[in-house]
């Protein structure tokens, strides 16, 4: 259990940073043309405006893992 919530916040943070870098337009993707030739595409704006609406959710899964993660502690009543 342990090793999976290690995996799970480099993941989110990896999807996080991602979505970061379309939203602000830095970097290019491959797009090919009519003929086949490949060239540098950078994200569209309503590419760029829908990183934008979902860096919100992913940042808001990331604390939610986080709080359901913590040691909750149990008291049991023993009579």
């Amino acid at each position: 259990m342990q090793q999976q919530e290690q995996n799970q916040d480099p993941m989110m943070e990896r999807i996080a940073e991602e979505l970061m870098t379309i939203a602000m337009g830095e970097k290019a993707y491959p797009e090919y043309d009519k003929n086949g030739e490949e060239y540098l595409q950078y994200p569209t704006l309503s590419h760029r405006m829908k990183a934008m609406e979902m860096l919100p959710k992913i940042q808001a899964q990331r604390q939610c893992t986080n709080a359901q993660h913590k040691r909750r502690v149990v008291v049991v009543d023993d009579v």
